[in-house]
């Protein structure tokens, strides 16, 4: 017996991972969101929902197909005329003839355009809250001290101003504005479409040109900024230089002698730098045969040393010198020690005749230059007693405080001095005046120096022009002269061979005029030292063929 099942169970549903992107795009059914969306937007085309609508807007009173009030109003609105109108009824033919209106008829707009700019009665979407007004801390304050003192507002403005005009007073304007009438408009010619646009728009100058230079930039249509250097010549030479008339097929014989020495000299330069590199490195260090050995090495390093049978001699040489140094040595000291002595006995008898004189004076003075010299022979006798060891120096001399009256004269003999000096300065100053003409020729002769190192300076610029200059860390190197000896000559144009390679000229040249750097050809240089491994199967095949017999 058949079940009927009434109840059909839905189709599992599949599941997927959620935790993707592509999940929420793909994934999500969207369709129920749309469908609501869909009903709103139609209910606002057709004046809003039905909810917020009022009777009055939804319902009218019909009155009629006839001749009312209502089919008046309603067809008052529109500018109705007839493109034909009734001229004249002939009376011969039961037919009417009608006359076109010469002025165009306007015409009622189509309904099918109806709902493009929205119905007279539809409301905006979203509505505005009435009275809400999101306020900031500070608009709260000034409210409140508005509805304390309604002054303070007035006034607090009016310092504002105030302080604004006099910043405006204190900030320093040019001395010199130029005046002039600006009423050209610099857009008006050579301006792209964007900034036309923005000027019909009437925006702001500062826009315009923040706009324009968006869109030029993102169309690529901004000219590229050409540096000042992009036409300055490289270098002052030919592309195409013309060879000597000695490299021709059929040469005079003083413009090939002339080339010959050419092609001589630059050989002979090439010769003695490596003639230098020669000098500097392998001629520096002897050769095997020269080289030095053990034994002669040994004899260069203990020459001058002494012997072992000379050694007796030399001790005994040594004390009869040390003897002879020890003699004199005493004999310089007894001859000072005597100096000394009668120099001392002279300045005690030139001490005592200026006591005599001092006592025939003053009494007074006679006392204090008798106890003075006293204290010094007292003095002097103990430096003799007393050994050298024990005697003090101090570093600073012990120096009696200056007296005012002494102050006050080096101040006046210094300030005499500086007075000196300044008028001294103040005479050299005046007496320059009469060295007017002096200063006049050397200005000229300056000025004349400067111009001949700007000219010799200008010169040099124009010759480098014409030479290659450094664009890497190799030096430009000329190419060898390509020179037919007289025997190379070619008898015939048959027999003629092209001297230069074309490429290799044209390369050089490039070079020359500062277009390419020089270089030199890459060499590949290995790190490790490359390991060659025989393969197996080449391996066991020659161990094969080594055991074959190849006698029969």
């Amino acid at each position: 017996m058949v079940k009927v099942v009434e109840q059909v169970t839905p189709p599992r549903r599949k599941r997927f991972n959620k935790n993707k992107k592509k999940a929420w795009r793909k994934k999500a059914n969207i369709s129920e969101v749309e469908e609501r969306l869909e009903d709103e937007r139609r209910e606002e085309r057709y004046g809003g929902p039905l909810e917020e609508r009022k009777d009055s807007e939804m319902m009218f009173v019909d009155l009629g197909d006839g001749e009312g009030e209502a089919n008046k109003t309603e067809t008052g609105d529109e500018e109705l005329t007839l493109e034909y109108t009734v001229d004249k009824i002939p009376a011969d033919s039961g037919k009417v003839q009608l006359k076109p209106r010469k002025v165009k008829v306007k015409t009622a707009k189509l309904k099918s355009h109806e709902f493009i700019n929205g119905l007279p009665g539809a409301k905006p979407p979203r509505k505005p809250k009435k009275g809400q007004v999101t306020l900031t801390m500070s608009m709260k304050k000034k409210k409140e001290r508005q509805s304390q003192d309604p002054r303070l507002i007035k006034k607090r403005v009016e310092a504002m101003s105030q302080i604004v005009q006099d910043y405006q007073k204190s900030v320093k304007k040019p001395k010199t504005v130029i005046k002039g009438n600006y009423n050209t408009d610099l857009w008006e010619e050579g301006a792209d479409e964007v900034t036309k646009e923005c000027k019909k728009k009437g925006l702001e100058e500062s826009f315009i040109t923040a706009i324009s230079d968006y869109y030029r930039r993102e169309r690529r249509m901004k000219p590229i900024k050409v540096p000042k250097v992009r036409h300055v010549p490289t270098s002052k030479l030919d592309a195409v230089t013309v060879p000597h008339p000695g490299a021709s097929y059929n040469p005079s014989y003083e413009s090939h002698q002339k080339l010959l020495l050419r092609a001589v000299k630059q050989e002979e330069k090439r010769l003695r730098k490596e003639e230098k590199v020669v000098r500097a490195t392998t001629k520096m260090f002897p050769t095997i045969d020269k080289a030095p050995t053990q034994a002669s090495w040994l004899a260069e390093m203990s020459e001058g040393l002494p012997n072992a049978d000379d050694d007796d001699e030399e001790e005994e040489e040594e004390d009869e010198e040390v003897k002879e140094e020890e003699k004199k040595e005493k004999e310089e000291e007894t001859e000072e020690t005597k100096e000394e002595e009668k120099a001392e006995e002279a300045e005690d008898i030139e001490e005592a005749t200026d006591d005599s004189e001092n006592e025939n004076e003053e009494n007074s003075s006679q006392e204090d230059n008798t106890e003075q010299g006293e204290e010094k022979t007292e003095t002097k006798k103990k430096t003799k007693q007393a050994p050298s060891d024990k005697v003090t120096v101090s570093s600073k001399p012990q120096s009696e405080r200056k007296t005012k009256k002494v102050r006050r004269k080096e101040m006046r003999l210094k300030l005499q001095q500086i007075k000196k000096q300044k008028e001294k300065e103040e005479r050299i100053r005046n007496s320059n005046i009469y060295k007017l003409k002096t200063y006049q020729k050397e200005i000229v002769q300056e000025d004349q120096e400067a111009e001949q190192r700007t000219a010799s300076r200008r010169a040099r610029k124009e010759h480098l022009k014409s030479m290659p200059r450094r664009l890497a860390n190799m030096k430009f190197e000329e190419e060898d002269l390509a020179v037919n000896l007289g025997d190379e000559l070619p008898d015939s144009l048959r027999t003629v061979a092209p001297v230069v390679e074309l490429l290799e000229e044209r390369f050089k040249n490039l070079q020359r005029r500062n277009i390419l750097e020089p270089r030199q050809k890459h060499k590949l240089k290995r790190k490790y030292k490359p390991k060659v491994v025989l393969k197996r199967g080449h391996r066991e095949e020659l161990a094969r063929i080594e055991k074959m017999d190849f006698t029969d």
